[in-house]
């Protein structure tokens, strides 16, 4: 756009289009034109999807959501500008979009299953508001992902902690902690904050946490936890990891602090648990899209949790899941274990105890 020019609006934009439909209903009809196809039809077809992503993500800022949210829909949105930009919208058809998805695969099949996703929900909105009849999005298959990220082990962990006490940033070793203790996600790491501990009628304190993800709802899963919940593995109660977060900066609001007190970017805790895990392992330990990321830590605290002798239903709640077949998934180590000796546990006839 050129500088000092008013950013065009949806409605602006309707308009424009709908003064050239005018113009072209004041046109004479082409000789040979079929007497069934109007005008207004051709006009439309002249629509393409850039054209409407333009208005799309408009409608999507008006929903609501959060920043993050909008930031990684509008990065889907561009491969969606363009893959097919300049297809006009009654044009693109199922093949053409299948077509446009294998540059992702296999690789990046998470990113093509999001485009598709995404664009499935562009041309729903655009039936409803007139720019397209039907959804050739919906008639595309689903792209298969198969989970490449290799899960995180607790030998693996430790080492990074250790390697975390030599860092000048001391927040480091707490974030690897308090990741651990609690099993929760990086955006809820970041947000944790001292004042977050309540404590009731009885005296028990807890670390309250609204959990960022709301799948749909005005909020997230909201999860009270113990202080007092121990992890066998670290030797430490979330009240001591809570205590760590609080020696390891000059005093702030969040958990998680520079040296000076002030809160960290979420985009640095991923970071720094990545420079650590390359240090710790070497760079040629996993392919580009192998690595664990922050996120298995979650997956590490569930598995520590269980083999601790924790239910699942406990587990189920400390991460906020609302299905347990969800749970299951972070439970599952992908193999770790494959070459363990599991003993199968009886009970004896005589005692009535297991064995």
């Amino acid at each position: 756009p050129l500088a000092g020019a008013p950013t065009m609006t949806p409605a602006d934009l309707a308009a424009m289009l709908d003064v050239m439909a005018q113009a072209l209903r004041a046109m004479p009809t082409p000789q040979g034109m079929q007497s069934s196809q109007s005008v207004t039809d051709i006009a439309g077809q002249q629509r393409t999807v850039a054209d409407w992503i333009q208005v799309y993500e408009q409608l999507l800022k008006e929903r609501g959501y959060k920043a993050q949210t909008l930031k990684n829909r509008t990065a889907h949105l561009r491969h969606v500008r363009r893959l097919w930009g300049q297809v006009p919208m009654r044009a693109l058809r199922p093949h053409a979009i299948s077509v446009g998805l294998k540059e992702f695969l296999p690789a990046r099949s998470s990113t093509a299953q999001r485009v598709l996703a995404e664009l499935r929900d562009a041309f729903t909105e655009a039936i409803a508001n007139d720019w397209a009849d039907s959804n050739p999005a919906s008639h595309v298959k689903m792209p298969r992902h198969k989970v490449k990220r290799s899960r995180l082990t607790f030998e693996v962990w430790q080492s990074m902690r250790t390697l975390s006490t030599t860092s000048p940033q001391r927040w480091v070793e707490s974030m690897l902690l308090l990741a651990i203790s609690c099993g929760q996600r990086r955006g809820d790491l970041a947000k944790m904050r001292f004042d977050d501990v309540v404590t009731d009628a009885a005296g028990e304190k807890y670390l309250r946490i609204e959990q960022q993800k709301e799948a749909g709802k005005g909020f997230g899963a909201r999860v009270e936890i113990p202080l007092r919940l121990r992890l066998d593995a670290i030797g430490m109660s979330l009240g001591d990891v809570i205590e760590h977060c609080r020696q390891s900066a000059a005093p702030g609001p969040t958990l998680l602090r520079k040296a000076g007190g002030g809160s960290i970017e979420e985009s640095s805790l991923s970071a720094r648990f990545a420079e650590h895990i390359r240090t710790v392992l070497g760079g040629a330990a996993h392919e580009t899209h192998e690595w664990p990321s922050l996120h298995e830590v979650r997956s590490l605290s569930a598995r520590l949790y269980i083999e601790q002798g924790f239910p699942m239903e406990t587990v189920q709640t400390l991460l906020g899941h609302k299905h347990a077949e969800m749970t299951s998934l972070y439970v599952d180590d992908r193999g770790l274990s494959a070459d363990r000796w599991k003993r199968v546990a009886v009970t004896d006839p005589a005692s009535n105890a297991a064995t």
